[in-house]
């Protein structure tokens, strides 16, 4: 009877595996509260800001940003608290996350991109040259991503009472590390562009929207830096179980960031109502650097 006993008993390892396993899931609950909560918070400025303004690209952008997570970011809680899922299932609802992460981070990269594009006086060559990178960034990432799914195996919990899929095999795990090496790299150049042109051409400004496009992109890419850092670290050093970490915490940071520096520039030109309310949509922004007579225009539609 003792030895039939001891035989059935989980080992430490599986213990282990099962405690990490619920920290990644918790993680995730996290997220999506964070991504509903800033929606409640954040809505009224969408409706006075966002809705009533003719079409644009920032705006187009701003919709992928914002909804999208709406839709992969459950089936990221599907796979991971539905109880007693056939591994069969595991497969596809993954790789429909997985692609849902991608698409929503390279959306909310571009709207990091047109603001620092506009932050730079809108030049041509600058565009360029961002485009030029954020193209080469996606086809990579797409490359490295469908290299990682297809390494993927799933298998049993190591405990019965964990909940949802189970990855049991990862061998593509190294090569991911290189698509958030280059989400990485993209927000290192943003950032360090944002950072030069505050310092160069701004830092006596006393324009809202200049301020705004400053302390956001500053403070956000920062902040998206960091994550992404610790996402790359968990890749390189941990272990199997915490692959998925943070993939979610970023994606929504991404999307929740992102639209609200989108927000905060509609609302910057100084017409808000008290708590923050414009009251009126903005059509377009104009801003001068500080000691020139040029002006530029950004269309805030």
């Amino acid at each position: 009877m003792g030895t039939m006993m001891n035989s059935s008993a989980p080992s430490p390892t599986d213990i282990d595996s099962a405690i990490l396993l619920q920290q990644v899931k918790y993680m995730h609950v996290a997220s999506i509260t964070i991504l509903a909560f800033d929606y409640l918070c954040t809505l009224n400025l969408e409706i006075s800001l966002v809705w009533g303004g003719k079409r644009s690209l920032t705006k187009i952008f701003y919709m992928l940003a914002r909804y999208p997570p709406f839709i992969d970011v459950p089936l990221v809680l599907w796979y991971e608290l539905t109880p007693h899922i056939d591994t069969t299932e595991c497969f596809p609802v993954y790789a429909a996350a997985s692609w849902g992460t991608f698409f929503g981070i390279a959306t909310a990269e571009a709207l990091l991109v047109l603001r620092t594009y506009a932050l730079m006086g809108c030049n041509a060559r600058i565009l360029t040259a961002f485009i030029v990178q954020y193209v080469t960034v996606a086809i990579t990432t797409v490359i490295v991503l469908s290299i990682f799914l297809k390494s993927l195996r799933f298998g049993p919990p190591p405990l019965p009472v964990v909940p949802g899929c189970h990855l049991v095999q990862v061998d593509g795990s190294v090569i991911l590390v290189v698509a958030f090496i280059l989400v990485l790299f993209n927000e290192t150049v943003l950032m360090i562009c944002t950072l030069w042109v505050g310092i160069r051409r701004f830092r006596h400004s006393s324009s809202p929207l200049v301020k705004v496009l400053y302390r956001d992109g500053v403070s956000y890419f920062v902040l998206l830096f960091l994550i992404s850092a610790g996402n790359l670290g968990v890749l390189i050093w941990g272990p199997v179980e915490l692959v998925d970490l943070f993939k979610t915490f970023l994606r929504v940071m991404h999307s929740v960031l992102s639209t609200r520096i989108v927000l905060h520039v509609r609302a910057a030109d100084g017409r808000q109502v008290e708590g923050g309310i414009a009251s009126q949509p903005l059509r377009e922004i104009k801003f001068r650097i500080p000691g020139t007579t040029t002006e530029y225009t950004i269309d805030s539609e």
